[in-house]
């Protein structure tokens, strides 16, 4: 399944602004690894775009791209059923171009 989101906040700049929409499938479908940007609900956060840095058998490591970004230090580990996609595909804001 396909998923229309747009972009809140910027711990993801430069690489996706605010106002960004990206476009993930469910992660049933694909194999995650190491570099693929993920978007997972936390239950101190909410809502989160981050990228995958390490893997284990019982998780994923997070990181954003922006320096004050909340990394994996305050996250923690990101089980699988915590991931509601991958994203796939990035649809620039105009006025960002």
């Amino acid at each position: 399944m396909l998923k229309l989101s747009i972009i809140k906040g910027y711990s993801m700049s430069p690489s996706y602004s605010e106002g960004d929409y990206i476009i993930s499938i469910t992660p049933r479908l694909v194999n995650l690894k190491i570099g693929d940007v993920i978007t997972f609900k936390h239950d101190t956060y909410g809502y989160l775009i981050k990228e995958i840095y390490q893997k284990n058998k019982t998780g994923y490591y997070v990181k954003g791209i922006y320096p004050l970004s909340t990394n994996s230090q305050s996250i923690g580990l990101v089980k699988p059923s915590m991931i509601k996609g991958k994203v796939i595909l990035k649809i620039k804001q105009k006025n960002h171009e």
